[in-house]
């Protein structure tokens, strides 16, 4: 019996260890507090939590306390571009948030991603995500609104996590640059084509940005899966994200800055920018069929 209550507290110690700190910390990733879980939430009662769903969504049922900053008042636009930054300090500030806020966000699917990537381009320091989102989320849920005080926020742009167009365009060759496609094989080698031309940017490796999560699931993998998907990818040199209409790609440029890659940027815009512009190159080449399209419009018109 001795013995049994001598190994009990070891027992519950290591529980408790495993239970209270982030999901990533487990396995040695080296920036572990970016994406926790509920009990490291329960912990951790000053972060303001953010719910980045639509507000319908939020109405009918979120977490407890947390306040509503849907990602779409922070974007726009058919690529989905953050809007200006002005704008962008106003609605964050009227919703109670500064710069140095405490954050964790969470939404549905991959939304959250999106938020973290605008939030980490405007200079916030402290933002974490919740791991699988809402649909992991095992706890009651609420349907009061919570509200916070207006606060000043002063954002400061990192430009460097914020690639345009033409940077893509002028670094395309530049051997201390990775492009990094995270579409699905499909898309990128032109079978599926959802701008003017299917293919992808020169250059570029895939990497589908599904691959970071857990089958069925919108849990990340354990860190050890994420760094053997990424472990053709340099540290040293600059790692440029981009998808279809960046959704996807903020999903991958999160997983990086999780294992510690330094230099990382979304190119936002994606593909349905550079794809849609024939004055860009690109490899594997092929063409939206408009075919459908148009036999779709004449059955409308009659």
């Amino acid at each position: 019996m001795k013995k049994a209550f001598s190994v009990l507290p070891a027992f519950a110690l290591v529980l408790l260890s495993y239970v209270f700190v982030p999901f990533a910390a487990k396995a040695a990733v080296e920036n572990p507090a970016l994406l926790v879980n509920g009990q490291w939430l329960a912990a951790h009662g000053k972060a303001v939590v953010v719910d980045v769903r639509a507000e319908k969504d939020y109405a009918a049922g979120h977490i407890p306390g947390a306040i509503n900053i849907p990602v779409d008042s922070l974007q726009g636009g058919p690529d989905a571009v953050p809007f200006p930054v002005k704008r962008e300090e106003k609605t964050l500030g009227a919703n109670g948030l500064s710069i140095d806020s405490e954050v964790v966000l969470y939404g549905n699917r991959i939304s959250a991603f999106r938020e973290f990537w605008i939030l980490d381009y405007l200079g916030m320091p402290d933002i974490h995500v919740l791991d699988g989102g809402i649909e992991n989320w095992k706890g009651q849920t609420a349907t009061a609104k919570t509200v916070l005080k207006p606060a000043q926020f002063k954002a400061r742009p990192v430009r460097t996590k914020y690639a345009t167009t033409a940077y893509v365009r002028a670094h395309l060759k530049k051997p201390g640059v990775i492009l990094l496609d995270a579409r699905t094989p499909a898309e990128y080698h032109g079978m599926v084509a959802l701008a003017l031309r299917g293919g992808h940017i020169p250059g570029a490796i895939n990497i589908n940005a599904w691959e970071n999560f857990q089958k069925g699931s919108t849990l990340l993998k354990a860190p050890d899966q994420l760094k053997k998907i990424y472990a053709g990818l340099s540290r040293k040199k600059e790692v440029i994200v981009y998808c279809q209409n960046g959704s996807r790609a903020v999903t991958s440029y999160f997983t990086l800055r999780l294992l510690g890659f330094r230099k990382v940027a979304t190119y936002i815009p994606s593909w349905v920018e550079w794809g849609s512009n024939e004055k860009l190159p690109v490899q594997e080449t092929s063409y939206f069929n408009f075919v459908p399209v148009i036999k779709m419009m004449k059955a409308l018109k009659k």
